[in-house]
């Protein structure tokens, strides 16, 4: 996600979110605007541009490298041999099927899906809006911010606790709950150590998720931490382990390592619904020119994704594979994100919910939309666009 409204500092490098636990009921802050300028300015890398994702492919962001698109394969004389698909994503476990080179293999079209893995959101819009990938996989936050040519074509999964705010209880055992971040910081201070840092994967979920947070949380006052933009999760936990950072946001399976260390998981996505929704993005160009490739893909992802969920043992051996996870991991992961099937893709998709009247998706949009203009004036969230028969289409 990234157009801006002031001179923020741009992230400071990649951001993918491979693949939490309850925590109190978080209290409304009056001083919403202030704590999110606040991280706005310490915010990360990867997403840079305000004008969308119309730039050169090669121009890439500081720490990104442009994405390694397989060479297409040679298609007959005779003109057929099928045609070769893009989707670009990053590896967070909700992504799985589409690495399953088989996806397509029950398609009655000559069709074959390549999955590129590209970190940075701004590389992966680019790649979009120039046509060299035909899809992308990513949030909603990063689409409004990123703006490429494409349309939401289906959504994937929500985060429901896979994202997490952990304290390092391991060096501060009194670190139990957010309640008692108050200490850490006064105690940091008189140590004349500075501030408590705060490490986060810029540019990512864990940015939103910080945003949210430090929006909705009474005890969780961002100014008093140095905030630290990190490349990806791993990074976070790391800092904690080292003590650099007393504090981290981490995503799965980070996220349960952090808990088997020791460390408190304090907040989560579970405290901020429908802050992370993780999305496939098709590109406008192919939507036009080919629908029925778009089509393609969409059914042969939700029919794997019906097929797992009618299968736990099945699902969870393909995210403990997809990740290197061990089983209890790979249930982790799974019981922190919420997956969709067709059926219920088709409701986010496509029917209104009272009493606005519209579409999940699109009041997602508006919500998270909101919380984006007040670091990024120029999003905006009316232009997204969404195209919801390609789903509707899979439940006939």
């Amino acid at each position: 996600m990234s157009p801006s409204p002031a001179p923020s500092p741009p992230s400071p490098a990649p951001s993918s979110r491979p693949p939490l636990s309850p925590a109190p009921s978080p209290r409304r802050r009056a001083t919403a605007v202030a704590v999110t300028l606040l991280l706005a300015a310490a915010a990360g890398a990867c997403t840079s541009s305000d004008d969308g994702a119309g730039g050169d492919s090669d121009d890439v962001p500081a720490g990104c490298t442009p994405s390694d698109i397989p060479t297409p394969t040679p298609t007959a004389a005779d003109g057929t041999g099928g045609r070769d698909l893009i989707v670009e994503g990053d590896p967070w476990s909700g992504y799985a099927p589409f690495r399953d080179p088989t996806l397509l293999d029950g398609a009655a079209s000559p069709y074959r899906l390549h999955y590129v893995e590209q970190l940075c959101q701004d590389v992966r819009a680019a790649d979009v809006s120039q046509g060299r990938a035909h899809f992308m996989l990513t949030t909603l936050d990063q689409y409004l911010l990123t703006n490429p040519a494409g349309t939401i074509v289906g959504v994937v999964d929500q985060s429901r606790g896979a994202d997490a705010l952990v304290l390092d209880t391991v060096a501060y055992p009194y670190l139990q709950s957010v309640d008692d971040l108050r200490r850490l910081v006064a105690e940091v201070t008189a140590d004349g150590q500075g501030r408590p840092v705060l490490a986060y994967t810029g540019s990512s979920p864990s940015e939103m998720l910080l945003n949210e947070l430090g929006n909705t949380v009474e005890e969780l006052h961002l100014s008093d931490f140095d905030l630290v933009p990190v490349d990806q999760s791993a990074t976070a936990l790391d800092m904690l382990r080292s003590g650099e950072a007393q504090v981290a946001v981490v995503w799965e399976p980070d996220t349960s390592a952090a808990r088997d260390l020791g460390y408190t998981v304090a907040l989560s996505s579970e405290d901020v619904p429908d802050s992370i929704v993780d999305v496939i993005v098709a590109s406008d160009e192919l939507i036009d020119t080919d629908p029925e490739a778009v089509q393609v893909v969409v059914s042969a992802f939700y029919r794997a994704m019906d097929g797992y969920l009618a299968d736990r043992a099945a699902l969870e051996a393909l995210i403990a594979e997809d990740g290197g996870l061990d089983a209890d991991q790979a249930r982790s992961v799974i019981d922190g994100i919420k997956l969709y099937g067709s059926a219920e893709a088709d409701a986010f998709m496509n029917e209104n919910v009272f009493p606005l009247d519209l579409p999940q998706v699109e009041r997602s949009i508006d919500g998270i939309g909101a919380l984006l203009a007040l670091l990024h004036p120029s999003v905006r969230p009316d232009e997204a666009k969404v195209d919801g028969r390609f789903v509707q289409e899979v439940t006939r």
